[in-house]
């Protein structure tokens, strides 16, 4: 597959400091987007009758591309995703807004009764990345999907997982999102050598043994 854009992710650093210059409610619908490998597309399409505030997930039936509303990208893409802690978020902005179950979570402030375009995230984005020097051509709210894959590996999650939350059909495209950061593979090539070395100093106090006691 050829990539018009290098894949690249921000760092858990770069992003907390580009999430700390953008405003709400581009702000939430990002935080959205790198909690949930959701796309921006899915979040935008998301009701109030999609959040469940009790077990803080929502649930994926929509999305919304260029003000046209429509089924998920696929069958697999119809989903139940964990928003963990932005759940407070959630409450706040559904008492705020007078959230009805019919009415939109991220609406257009001019009219509440239509979706948000996604430029004002996408903008906000970028004006937050260029303030802190990282911006890149290929950021956007896609590049926080391949982060959440991503980092929920790091983390601990299997990559099944990580394939299931991701709403893709199968563990091959779950791969094509996974970026695996130098950091990373230096820490998992460090594990391997400690390994090696643990070995290889049991295999010399062995052999040690075998002559002292010869």
């Amino acid at each position: 597959k050829r990539h018009v854009y290098e894949r690249k992710i921000l760092t858990f650093d770069e992003t907390a400091r580009v999430l700390a210059h953008i405003e709400e409610p581009n702000k939430l619908v990002i935080e959205t987007c790198i909690a949930t490998g959701a796309r921006i597309s899915e979040v935008l399409g998301l009701k109030w009758k999609h959040v469940n505030l009790e077990a803080a997930t929502v649930k994926i039936e929509q999305r919304v591309w260029q003000q046209d509303v429509g089924r998920p990208k696929s069958e697999d893409s119809r989903r139940v995703l964990g928003i963990g802690n932005l759940v407070d978020r959630f409450r706040q902005k559904l008492a705020d807004d007078k959230g009805k179950p019919e009415s939109w979570v991220f609406h257009q402030k001019r009219d509440p009764s239509r979706p948000m375009w996604d430029s004002g995230p996408r903008q906000a984005l970028h004006e937050a990345a260029a303030a802190e020097g990282c911006d890149f051509p290929g950021l956007g709210p896609h590049s926080f999907r391949r982060a959440n894959i991503t980092w929920r590996q790091e983390v601990g999650g299997s990559a099944i997982e990580a394939s299931k939350i991701a709403g893709h059909s199968d563990l091959e495209m779950t791969g094509e999102y996974t970026f695996v950061a130098p950091e990373r593979q230096n820490e998992l090539t460090r594990r391997i050598q400690e390994r090696l070395s643990a070995a290889a100093r049991k295999e010399i106090r062995a052999l040690s043994l075998a002559v002292a006691s010869g």
